[in-house]
């Protein structure tokens, strides 16, 4: 990001989301921190999950196991595979909600005691709905970020994704869903943190004219809008998610202590 008004958030083992101001972001909450930009005169507000892919990756290695098992013969990712088990399940998981501390938490809750948790749990819920909430429980986590800054006046239209958690379509639009943002996926992913340090090196040597090369060279390849019927569902559920994590606190506390 090389101006005001967008966003962008990094899926990998942990996550984060950062935008562009022209003040520090003060959040009363401490949900996020600010850092100065590479460009003058610029900020760069910033809010860092835990356990985003790590989450993930535990569901992967433990509910996905005949994901993982069919991909390792095919040679390819189990991704893909859990990803289309999560389309089998309605948005919002037949009411199913994740709460992905599964490291504790870092921004925006600031617990180590935190622990991961599947709330509402029943008879109706299968393993497709356990993937769709764990994707869900994510989204919703970095959706506290997103607002802390929106609510300190950070005008943001639009998320860009990056990292190897953003290759998947499914979780794009999950993604848009529940920030109700358009949510971006430019050329690069994996790549885009080593393209940063390449063209701030390059800068910097005066190789290159200046940062609004990045949006030249890693064009968007793939945009999608949030679907506005679902946004009634999302809000509810997110607010179902936080009440949640607030009840569990005092829990988290006295299970740190056994």
């Amino acid at each position: 990001m090389v101006g005001e008004g967008g966003a962008y958030n990094y899926i990998g083992s942990s996550s984060w989301i950062g935008t562009v101001t022209r003040w520090p972001v003060l959040d009363p909450a401490m949900r996020t921190m600010t850092f100065a930009a590479l460009q003058p005169d610029l900020f760069c507000p910033t809010g860092t999950m835990q356990a985003a892919g790590g989450s993930y990756q535990w569901l992967r290695d433990t509910l996905c196991l005949p994901e993982k098992e069919a991909a390792a013969k095919q040679g390819s990712s189990p991704y893909p595979l859990m990803d289309a088990l999560a389309l089998q399940s309605p948005p919002g998981a037949r009411g199913l909600l994740f709460l992905p501390y599964l490291l504790g938490e870092r921004s925006p809750r600031w617990n180590p005691n935190a622990r991961g948790v599947f709330f509402g749990l029943g008879m109706n819920h299968g393993r497709s709905e356990m993937v769709r909430a764990v994707l869900e429980g994510i989204t919703f986590n970095l959706r506290v970020i997103l607002e802390a800054f929106q609510q300190q006046g950070a005008g943001i239209t639009a998320m860009r994704v990056i990292g190897g958690g953003a290759g998947g379509a499914a979780w794009r639009q999950i993604m848009a869903d529940i920030y109700g943002l358009p949510v971006l996926r430019p050329a690069l992913l994996a790549e885009a943190t080593s393209f940063g340090a390449a063209l701030a090196g390059g800068v910097g040597v005066g190789l290159y004219p200046g940062f609004g090369l990045a949006q030249e060279l890693t064009p968007v390849v793939d945009s999608l809008q949030p679907r506005v019927e679902l946004k009634p569902l999302y809000d509810r559920l997110y607010e179902i998610f936080n009440r949640a994590y607030e009840a569990f606190v005092p829990l988290y506390e006295d299970l740190a202590k056994v």
